[in-house]
């Protein structure tokens, strides 16, 4: 496989949903990507049991599942000292090498732009943007320094229009009305078209054989904004701030779209395209469930004095505070730090004084916590408000499932529950949001693939082996993930068996940087503002 051209190209579209792609489509907004479809393969991607970036787009990269690659959030909760805290999750937590690495280790050159989980970045053949990274540092972020400086040179790279306004994002986590869409729409077209002209500069003048960007806009925009560009919805929104916002989304996806086939045609006609997101999308309910405040409600969690109630229906705070800091660990047993996991972490007892639960009783009163938990109903409706309750020997079991969240709940609707102290544990939601469905995209196109295939439902992990395939490479046997098969033509396969190896790849981090606590802190912030902490 030469180094000088392009040999798969993969492009992450976050939170993709054939809802809105298949509309988008019809009517003309997306005519590229659906001449994609037309001459590809296609299918339902399953995300991770619980469909979040971070845990889905490292099993894209691992083929292997969180229980085995170690990352389950945007934060890694550390559970051994007094109380408990958290701290970013980064590279470090990935402890499965990823595709990038075993491309590399076979002596290619390799591309990735904005994954998360991808700092400090773990040297290879090529060059790596990580995403999640706080624009004042993005560049002593980049390797190889040389690529920053080159991107720099040509005028491509522009930190501030690659990083959001986190007092804007602050706000809209919790939604924002009509009038206030136009500002958080307009940044995403503006951060898209610049990750397109990175990509594309970078295939000029160090193309790789396995190249890779992700647009986490559709995601991002999604959340505020589906209402407004879905079928079932859109004629209920008629005002001129909607109308206004409809078309700027409707311009996003215009980008996007025309993004899509120049950088295909950029890669050439001997490139095999795979197009994924993480995951799907759909309406989230008009409903919050205030996880900490049930448990309070249940003996099972105590607030701090003077933890205010939340009466604005948010997941999260608006300021720089974090969960941990409002709760009161000497009266609790269970709790909830991040809304982003949907997660519930049972405390263990370390002595036979010590507060918590002792060891010999937790498989009871994890058992209890679980049966109370889904008795749980929304006041106004009746209905029950959690679908699932997962624990981790369901939803992670593998080598680093100690690591796991305790239960991980599924919402009837997919929302994001909130960590915040109120009133009632179930209260409404101020403007229209959409959250992470789990049937995500899987779209294949290129000359070896199969034209108009319509596979059966695909895996996440399946992403990692199908890319190696499609590179020529073996598949580490201890990949999760199967080849999607189907996805190419008869007469590839005949010729292209999938060959599998024992080798696996590097995994281990190497600290080529460390991000200052200053920066650690604006990326909490971060995802604070977006809702996940």
């Amino acid at each position: 496989m030469a180094d000088d051209q392009v040999k798969v190209l993969l492009i992450g579209l976050d939170g993709a949903t054939y809802n809105l792609i298949e509309p988008l489509v019809a009517e003309g907004v997306m005519p590229n990507l659906g001449r994609i479809m037309q001459n590809g393969a296609r299918s339902v991607l399953r995300s991770t049991m619980h469909p979040l970036t971070p845990l889905d787009r490292a099993t894209l990269m691992t083929g292997r599942t969180p229980g085995n690659h170690g990352v389950f959030d945007f934060i890694r909760v550390e559970r051994d000292g007094e109380i408990p805290t958290y701290t970013l999750a980064t590279s470090a937590d990935l402890k499965v090498p990823t595709i990038w690495q075993i491309v590399s280790d076979a002596g290619h050159r390799v591309t990735t732009l904005n994954y998360p989980t991808m700092f400090p970045v773990k040297k290879v053949n090529g060059v790596v943007i990580p995403g999640y990274v706080p624009w004042s540092y993005l560049g002593r972020a980049i390797y190889p320094r040389s690529a920053f400086q080159m991107l720099k040179e040509k005028g491509v790279f522009k930190a501030r229009e690659l990083s959001t306004d986190w007092q804007h994002e602050r706000k809209a986590v919790q939604g924002l009305s009509e009038n206030q869409l136009d500002d958080w729409v307009e940044f995403h077209i503006a951060r898209e078209r610049r990750w397109f002209e990175i990509l594309m500069t970078l295939m000029e003048d160090q193309p790789s054989a396995l190249t890779s960007v992700l647009f986490d806009g559709v995601d991002r925009i999604q959340h505020l904004c589906y209402h407004l560009i879905d079928p079932a919805t859109r004629d209920d929104y008629q005002t001129e701030d909607a109308k206004r916002s409809r078309e700027l989304v409707l311009q996003y996806f215009r980008d996007v779209d025309n993004y899509l086939a120049a950088m295909i045609d950029k890669a050439g006609p001997d490139a095999q395209v795979i197009i994924a997101s993480d995951h799907g999308f759909t309406r989230s309910g008009s409903r919050i469930f205030y996880a900490n405040t049930w448990l309070e409600k249940n003996g099972m969690l105590g607030w701090k004095a003077d933890v205010p109630m939340d009466d604005q229906g948010r997941v999260a705070l608006d300021e720089n505070t974090e969960a941990s800091t409002l709760i009161d660990w000497d009266a609790t047993k269970a709790y909830s730090l991040s809304s982003s996991s949907n997660a519930i972490f049972i405390r263990q007892a370390s002595t036979k004084d010590g507060v918590g639960v002792q060891p010999e009783d937790y498989a009871a009163f994890r058992d209890d916590l679980i049966a109370k938990l889904l008795a749980v109903t929304d006041p106004d409706t009746g209905k029950p408000v959690i679908k699932h309750v997962f624990t981790r020997e369901e939803a992670f079991a593998g080598s680093e499932m100690a690591r796991a969240p305790d239960l991980t709940l599924q919402l009837h609707d997919y929302s994001f529950l909130s960590v915040l102290r109120a009133q009632d544990p179930i209260m409404n939601r101020r403007f229209p949001y959409a959250t992470h469905h789990p049937d995500g995209v899987f779209i294949a196109v290129g000359r070896n693939i199969n034209a108009g295939a319509e596979l059966g439902p695909m895996n996440i992990a399946d992403i990692a082996p199908t890319v190696l395939h499609a590179a020529g490479l073996e598949v580490p046997t201890v990949m999760e993930g199967l080849v999607a098969e189907e996805a190419f033509t008869p007469a590839y396969r005949a010729t292209h068996p999938v060959r599998h190896t024992e080798q696996s790849g590097t995994s281990s981090p190497e600290d080529v940087q460390e991000l200052p606590a200053n920066q650690q802190a604006q990326i909490r912030e971060r995802l604070k503002s977006l809702g996940y902490l």
